[in-house]
Order: structure tokens, then sequence, then C-alpha cells
């Protein structure tokens, strides 16, 4: 019998310390089990990357696959992080600072190929055992929207996926999947011939289990947990024939790893250089408030409006900044570090109904008060607008006067609005719009929004407030 353990985790979400002491466990473990004579991989099961985490927000992903090149890990699947918020360009890049691609079968752009820098699966060669590690994602809608990506169904393309695993020689199947848990379980039930199934997505804390002969293990989120997979493997069928495992805690008495915080520190090395750049000048602090009219959330209205060609007004949210800007020259850095939102610019044709719609549910206290999960715990503030002014009565929203270029806002009529796939997001539910209808500029983001235009009109003075005013 083959003795290989696989070390896992997922979902890591820019915990960078956690990270350096989870490499400590998988160098002593990885010591450990090839000294007795067995093998071992260690494998992560995607959406390590994460906005909180400057260094991954300013590389668009890539240096946390470098980070965790540096902690030991040798495979890595494609979770919906990273070709959600920058779209598929980014993702070749993060392979290139991971040293080999991302595993994922099931994405593909709109003439069917796989995007660059995925590979459908691998194969890894032991002594005694060839191993096939197999990639899906989370098959979004927005993907096929937003970036014209198709995103097969799972259950459809997993039986031919093992097959040209096993054609390629692969005697032991293992799955790792950015899918959840349910959708982990739904997989072993229907089909056969994966034997182990290494999730992530739903940060769930999953011990190992045997669901039809398929072993299924998950290791929370966050890097609190590192999984440890034990098995023994027939080397001539390849199948499983014992398993037992475990999840082990990473905490302070968990050193951190040298080689890993080599790499870390090499990748804020990295990020340094890009931070350091000057974007343009502030000729005062542009403030950052949740419940009142500010500079920083009328810069990124006017911001969009210039942006986005042909319309005649801006719609944008205050959530989107994480702090202000203060005045004096601006760094590519300080600009991320500020605003960190990876919404979309987005144009649509609204009725003025609709706009009264939308004003009346994001002017309230209570919706800007939000601090929603998808905004990283910012509170989703009011709204801000560019080429309109608004007058309302705060205990009662219907009361509301707004103009366009001085002229009454008619319901009836329609405009052409600037705004982000946040302020039309199902998420907030203030004015759902379907992403048919809305033409959106990918896979710009938001501060290279702000970056283009700091930089054509610097020195850049805050506007005037007394666009929105109560009655």
């Amino acid at each position: 019998m083959t003795r290989l353990t696989i070390l896992h985790t997922n979902d890591l979400h820019g915990r960078v310390e956690q990270l350096t002491r989870i490499a400590t466990l998988v160098r002593r473990i990885r010591r450990e089990v090839e000294a007795a004579g067995g093998l071992c991989l260690y494998v992560d099961a995607g959406d390590s990357e994460d906005t909180t985490l400057l260094e991954s927000s300013l590389t668009k992903g890539s240096s946390m696959n470098a980070m965790l090149r540096g902690a030991g890990c040798d495979y890595v699947a494609l979770g919906n992080a990273i070709p959600l918020r920058y779209g598929p360009q980014a993702i070749a890049e993060m392979a290139k600072h991971l040293g080999r691609p991302l595993v994922c079968a099931n994405l593909h752009d709109e003439r069917g190929e796989i995007v660059a820098g995925l590979e459908p699966f691998a194969i890894h060669e032991f002594d005694s055992v060839k191993l096939g590690i197999l990639g899906l994602t989370a098959p979004i809608r927005t993907y096929a929207s937003f970036f014209k990506l198709q995103a097969a169904s799972p259950e459809t393309i997993l039986p031919a996926l093992i097959e040209q695993a096993r054609s390629q020689g692969a005697k032991t199947i293992l799955l790792l999947s950015h899918l959840a848990s349910n959708v982990d379980q739904a997989l072993a039930e229907k089909i056969p011939g994966v034997d182990i199934i290494i999730g992530g997505h739903d940060h769930k804390e999953i011990p190992p289990l045997d669901v039809h002969g398929t072993i299924i293990a998950q290791a929370g989120d966050f890097g609190r947990l590192l999984g440890r997979l034990d098995l023994e493997v027939d080397p001539v069928s390849g199948k499983v024939t014992h398993f037992e495992g475990t999840l082990l805690p990473v905490d302070e008495s968990v050193p951190p790893d040298a080689h890993a915080i080599a790499a870390v520190e090499a990748e804020r090395g990295r990020v340094r250089e890009i931070m350091s750049r000057v974007v343009g000048t502030l000729s005062q602090p542009f403030d950052l408030a949740d419940d009142r009219e500010c500079a920083a959330g009328n810069l990124l209205a006017d911001a969009l409006l210039e942006r986005l060609h042909g319309t005649e007004i801006a719609l944008a949210l205050a959530g989107h900044w994480e702090v202000g800007l203060e005045a004096g020259a601006l760094t590519q850095g300080q600009l991320f570090a500020a605003n960190r939102s990876t919404a979309n610019p987005a144009k649509v044709e609204l009725t003025g109904a609709q706009i009264l719609q939308f004003l009346r549910a994001a002017l309230k206290p209570e919706n800007a008060a939000q601090a929603p999960h998808s905004l990283r715990g910012r509170k989703m503030g009011l709204p801000h607008v560019a080429g309109m002014t608004i007058r309302y009565d705060p205990s009662d929203l219907e009361t509301i006067e707004v103009h366009v270029g001085g002229q009454p806002l008619q319901e009836e009529r329609k405009y052409v609005v600037a705004a982000t796939d946040m302020e039309f997001s199902d998420i907030y539910g203030y004015l759902v719009i379907p992403d048919e209808q809305v033409e959106y500029e990918v896979p710009t983001i938001m501060p290279e929004v702000l970056e283009d235009y700091i930089a054509r009109h610097s020195p850049v003075h805050p506007a005037a407030l007394g666009r929105i005013r109560t009655l």
C-alpha cells in the first residue's frame, strides 16, 4: 500500500499571517511523512485572494499566489474572487506568480477556449501513484454577462474530465472544488470515479467523510485550520483502501515559516514599487462620510460621469470608499488603500421614476448604515451625484425634488446614467437592473477610474458641496 497525505486549505481571503503559520505545519508534516516512507501534497481550493489585503488588491490577486508558492503549496484551484472582481485577464498573472497554471476545467472564453492561466487537470506523478488533480469553480451567472465567459455545469463536465485524466494515466482522482459542500456531496452521489474532493467556497469545516465512496473534506476559512487527510492507496488500482483525517488548529503556538515570510516580504517589495508611483496632486483633503454629502463621494460621481461618454448624470454610493484622501501628492498606493472597490463602471438608461426609486431607497439612513459582507464590513453610505441636484425631506422621502441640468426631473423621460454594478445590484436591492440592460466597462474597476480622472485634472480641487440638501 502507498501512504499519501494531502494537506489542504481554502478561502484564506488574504490572511497572510495565518498562511505563514500554515507553511510551518506543511513543512513539518511533509518531513515527517516522507521520513516514514509516505508521500505528501499541499493543495488549496481557491479564494486565497481578497481586497482586504492591500497587496492582493494592488496586484489583482497575484501576490497571494506567490505567497502560496512560498508556503509550499503544490496546486491551487481557481476560486470566484478574482474572475468576478477583475475579469479573466487577471488569471494569467496569478498563474505566473504561482509558477504553474491554476486548476479549473469549467471556465472558458467566448470562443470556447480555456482561459489563459488555467489547466483543466494536472497529473502528479509519485513513484508509486499517478494522481489526477481536477479543478472546478462555481458557475456564476455574471461571468457570462460581464466578461463573456462560459462557465460549464460541474455535473455536465466532470465525467469527461475524469476520463481525460485517466487516459493520461491517472489512477487516483482528486477534485479541487470551489463549488460549495452541497454541490460536492451531490457530485459524489451522482458521478462515480472521484476518489477525493477537497472543497471550498462555502467556508465549511468538514473533517473527512465518505459519500458513496468519495472522500470529502474542507478546512473552513481564513486559515484558521489546516486540513490533513491520510490515505492508504492501492498502487495497482489507485483505489483508497483506508482514510483518516482531521482539521488542525493554526494558532499563535505555531511559529511563522521563514520561507513563507521571505515570499511575503518579496511581494511587499513588489507592491511598494507599485504604491510609490504618483498619480496626481490634491489641493485639499477629500473627506469621506457615510451620513452626508462628502468630497470623496462627489469625486467618484464626477469621475464616472466623465468616464462614461454620453451620460447625463452619475449615481455613486459612498461605500466604494474605505477612507478619504489627504491633500498633496497622491500615490497609487494611497489611492488603492482609500478605494478598493472592484465595481465596474456601468452605463444604463433609466426613467425618472426609476431614478427616484433608487434615491428614495439609498437616502434612507438605515440603508446607508448597512455593512454587507460583500463590502467587507464597510457601510453602504449615502448616494452621491453628478449632473443633478437633490432636495429632500428625511422624514418623508416621497417629498423629493430632483433637477437634471437645471431642469426638473421628469418621471416619464429616460436619462442615460453613469454608475456601477454596485448601485444596481440585487444584493442591495435599491434598484435592480438586469445585466443585459446595462453597458459595463470591464475589466476596469473604480480605483482605475479615479486614477485616470485625477491624472487628467491634477491638481484636483474638491467640488463645492450642496448637490444633495435637506428641505
